[in-house]
């Protein structure tokens, strides 16, 4: 890190306003901070860790204070990783002259899969990071900690008391004749040995497994209560007064119903606006692109934890003003967000069930899952053709959060409708909120000073965009004809 990554960084405290899920600020002017112990678990545990600084105060605004004494802080942050913590954990530690103070950052490291979770010696207690700080671990977020260490197969499970009559005669008979079309070793089995074979049946009995039930199953639910998508809409942001929920519906069945079920759910509650082409046509377009919410939908019912622990949660699905967010339990496995979708990287959690659903139809025409590691990539295709920003995605460990921002550049009265890029969006969306210096669009938007510049171009061609004050970080970017204009 240098200073100024450093700058970028709390620029984006500043305009989040508070500490985020990867980056926290201590105060330690008078000392050591007594909270960064609780600290040091919860980013050791989180995929791929957290960012300490020292000397910054949130409560007045991410303020420079600066550290007691540069040497001690390391050196008391050096023990309380090594004695404090079970494992004890690393982290790589630099200072900086920042606004006049000296401050210490400290990027921790996350520990391997097998030593989680990382335990406070004295307490015994672990933590997780999210979005408003830590918070201790559950006996049940433990157990899933716990159950991450190795491969999960709980897909492979059969279910007690289930038997070839809880499968759907007409899913079956479509995945049958899809498995025997795509595969010539297939072809020459019996239907019960292609179920068999395939996963969806195990054991001397043919009993059949968690993956057969969910994708194949008249109601899964019969068993697993709580694999189902919960959704809703709501009037306001999470954690914000006055929220309020509406139509709130709960979707059950096999995958492929519950996929069609939560697109058609998701089609019917966003809004559809008009957009006209290059060429002058114009067309109707749905406020999240269908294609980015299936693959969505598809990778949270086929991925989900179904640990014993995790089926006791259902995947989530809320639209709130302005953005689609979907949860679902258990993290990544054996990918990580950076290489999401990235080629030739692949992973899954679920095996058989991912197999399984390669011949499962969703509707006459499309499978649940189409190719393996296709997802992410149509989905990033389909935002960028809607001009939309890609989606963000929050890997906990125990839950994984896609959200999708409905950020779209708006069409401006009198100026070009022409199709602009993703980072525009991003840009106009930052500065229909206020002004900003280039410091400052960088913290929020997460481009490069170069992306930015890039972008600005034809925004400031156009007369989108106007530019106040001289060259350098005095520089601010205002939208045209915005109140604080001047």
């Amino acid at each position: 890190m240098d200073l100024r990554e450093l700058r970028t960084i709390i620029g984006r405290l500043r305009v989040e306003g508070g500490d985020v899920a990867d980056i926290e600020a201590k105060t330690a002017a008078d000392g050591f901070p007594k909270t960064v112990i609780s600290t040091l678990s919860a980013f050791a545990n989180t995929p791929g860790g957290g960012l300490l600084i020292f000397g910054v105060d949130e409560r007045s605004g991410f303020t420079a204070t600066g550290v007691y004494d540069v040497a001690l802080c390391k050196s008391a942050l050096a023990t309380v990783a090594r004695q404090n913590l079970i494992p004890p954990i690393t982290f790589e530690v630099q200072d900086f002259e920042f606004e006049g103070a000296r401050v210490v950052v400290a990027q921790v490291h996350e520990i391997p899969s097998s030593a989680k979770p990382c335990r406070v010696r004295s307490t015994g207690k672990a933590y997780l990071r999210a979005y408003d700080g830590d918070y201790e671990l559950s006996q049940i977020e433990e157990q899933a900690f716990l159950a991450s260490r190795d491969t999960p197969r709980f897909d492979q499970a059969t279910i007690s008391g289930a038997t070839r009559d809880d499968l759907d005669p007409e899913l079956l008979i479509s995945y049958i004749v899809s498995s025997r079309a795509g595969s010539t070793s297939l072809a020459r089995l019996s239907d019960d040995d292609i179920l068999f074979r395939t996963g969806v049946t195990a054991g001397p009995d043919r009993t059949p497994t968690v993956a057969g039930l969910l994708a194949l199953g008249v109601y899964p639910q019969q068993f697993m209560p709580n694999a189902i998508i919960q959704a809703s809409v709501t009037t306001g942001k999470a954690g914000t007064a006055g929220i309020r929920a509406l139509d709130v519906q709960r979707f059950d069945g096999p995958i492929p119903l519950m996929l069609e079920q939560a697109l058609n759910w998701v089609q019917r509650n966003s809004q559809t606006r008009i957009r006209q082409s290059a060429q002058g046509h114009t067309h109707d377009e749905r406020e999240y692109p269908p294609e980015a919410v299936r693959e969505l939908l598809s990778n949270a019912l086929v991925h989900r934890d179904l640990g014993p622990y995790a089926l006791t949660q259902a995947i989530t699905l809320r639209l709130e003003p302005g953005q689609l967010i979907l949860t679902n339990p258990g993290g990544l496995w054996g990918v990580t967000v950076d290489n999401l979708g990235r080629t030739g990287v692949t992973s899954s959690r679920n095996a058989w069930l991912l197999r399984i659903c390669q011949n499962v139809r969703f509707g006459p025409e499309r499978r649940v899952v189409e190719a393996l590691a296709s997802g992410i990539p149509t989905i990033l295709t389909s935002l960028q053709a809607a001009q939309m920003p890609p989606p963000h995605f929050h890997d906990q460990a125990i839950r994984f959060t896609a959200r999708l921002v409905n950020s779209a550049l708006p069409e401006k009265k009198g100026k070009s409708k022409k199709s602009r890029s993703v980072n525009a969006a991003l840009l106009m969306e930052a500065l229909e909120r206020k002004a900003a210096t280039m410091n400052q669009l960088m913290a929020e938007t997460g481009l490069s000073e170069r992306q930015i510049q890039y972008a600005l171009k034809p925004l400031r061609a156009d007369g989108l965009v106007r530019v106040h004050g001289g060259r350098g970080s005095h520089t601010v970017y205002r939208l045209a004809g915005s109140d604080d204009e001047t």
